[in-house]
């Protein structure tokens, strides 16, 4: 039988087992795949001209930065106008809307509970949806970026014509990556949508590492500059190593709630009696909240940035977009009230709903169980929701301090260091690579590592009943 004791054991089991490696390198070539679409431009643009004004005005302007940190969550080429531009984002928003709506809607939940081909339906309900999302935000998009100085000239084609070339190819591309998602999770490993979102991240990372580090290796910069990227280095590996043990503190949390069950006496045999556990993680809701409540951030700030350069700022209308335009800027107190308040109330809305203290309260009834100085009913569900509403309020505290800190932390920085160009211009490497995405990763790579414990355990087992079988006979 093998064993998967530690990490190390484990990871060699994965390619020692022929099953398991055959899967793991169709997840490679996939990712493979994946990572070359991310290169292939948007037909009528020269990517490489746009690719470098992009990250000139990006130093310098709140609305590329917001951009950056949209393109590494939806794992998307944003900033080289690819044919993966939108990345998978847009799938997601329509299948956590529609997960939302079988729970108000009861025709969508009535249709959920038809078991596997309910489920099939609502999925192709929401790829039905996700088509008119990639339509407006790649329209919406495609305005803001090309309204900006500088960036307008890299397009080869006429604006209309190019305009409704990368909308139909942008949309696309993310049917593509929703196909490739789709060949991941039933011939590979893990959840596909979720590792395509994790790659485009973790492949995000050495760019920027270099991108930090390329002061202090060029001599004819000046020293203050060069400290001040070394700094920002030190801070970026410190907050990544803090991040990293909180979410991962937070999300194998668990509260353990002990259940008794009742005795049964027949004739002169005693049954049942057992004590159980029934566990109630911190971190109920996952990486749900933060995606959706930033995907949903992302449409004011595309509409406010893509209109103002349009509409004359002397009028009504074009005083109103500015000054909407200027609360959603620099991450200022309106967008991170906005943020958090989101994120708050997605966490309980999607506790909420996936959890119900009523019906599990009925649940443990029905099975003769109890919880010890509770009584079974009305009592057992109120102190379920009590216990629920306390976890959730930490739970979507924690969300909040990871989503807002690399915003916030830069300017600590300027605090304790002063104001300095090099820490202005690392302002995008904290929020690209800060608290959400690092929270992707390591609930990605959690969930991945415990599904392929599950395989080895699974087959540990069935090798076991075989050897049991042959003995037997």
């Amino acid at each position: 039988m093998t064993k998967a004791s530690g990490p190390s054991e484990m990871f060699a089991n994965l390619f020692r087992i022929p099953e398991l490696r055959k899967k793991a390198l169709f997840t490679l070539l996939i990712l493979a795949v994946y990572r070359l679409g991310s290169i292939i431009p948007v037909p009528g643009i020269d990517n490489i001209a746009f690719a470098q004004q992009f990250r000139e005005q990006a130093e310098g302007s709140w609305v590329f930065s917001f951009l950056g940190l949209y393109n590494a969550l939806s794992a998307g080429g944003l900033t080289d106008f690819t044919i993966f531009s939108l990345g998978i984002m847009p799938y997601i928003s329509a299948e956590i809307i529609f997960q939302l709506l079988t729970k108000v809607v009861p025709k969508l939940e009535e249709i959920q509970k038809e078991g596997q081909s309910g489920q099939r339906r609502i999925r192709l309900y929401s790829r039905l949806a996700t088509i008119p999302i990639c339509f407006v935000q790649s329209f919406f998009t495609i305005k803001l970026l090309t309204s900006q100085a500088g960036l307008a000239s890299a397009m080869v084609f006429e604006p209309t014509a190019f305009t409704a070339l990368a909308v139909l190819t942008m949309t696309a591309g993310t049917y593509f990556l929703i196909w490739l998602g789709d060949q991941i999770t039933e011939h590979g490993l893990g959840n596909g949508t979720s590792l395509i979102i994790m790659a485009g991240i973790v492949a995000s990372i050495p760019n920027t590492i270099l991108r930090l580090i390329q002061p202090m290796l060029d001599s004819t910069v000046a020293p203050s500059i060069s400290l001040d990227a070394f700094l920002s280095l030190v801070t970026l590996l410190i907050m990544f190593v803090a991040i990293t043990f909180g979410i991962v503190i937070i999300t194998l949390g668990r509260r353990e709630i002990v259940i008794q069950h009742a005795k049964h006496v027949r004739g002169g045999t005693t049954s049942g009696g057992q004590r159980q556990t029934f566990p109630l993680r911190v971190d109920q809701a996952g990486v749900i909240p933060i995606i959706f409540a930033s995907a949903l951030l992302t449409l004011p700030t595309i509409l406010f940035g893509s209109i103002k350069g349009s509409v004359d700022s002397s009028g009504f209308w074009g005083a109103m977009l500015t000054d909407l335009n200027d609360a959603f800027a620099d991450y200022g107190f309106v967008w991170t009230a906005l943020y958090c308040g989101m994120i708050f109330f997605f966490t309980y809305f999607w506790v909420q709903l996936q959890f119900n203290p009523v019906e599990l309260a009925k649940n443990f009834k029905d099975w003769g169980a109890f919880i010890p100085g509770v009584r079974p009913g009305k009592d057992t569900s109120t102190y379920l929701a009590s216990i629920l509403r306390r976890m959730t309020l930490a739970g979507a505290g924690f969300l909040c301090l990871i989503a807002i800190l690399p915003n916030e932390l830069p300017r600590f920085m300027e605090l304790l260091f002063g104001e300095s160009e090099s820490l202005t211009q690392n302002r995008m490497f904290f929020r690209v690579m800060g608290g959400t995405s690092l929270l992707i990763v390591v609930h990605v790579a959690l969930d991945l590592v415990q599904k392929v414990e599950v395989q080895l355990i699974q087959r540990n087992y069935e090798g076991y009943t075989g050897l049991v079988g042959q003995r037997k006979r």
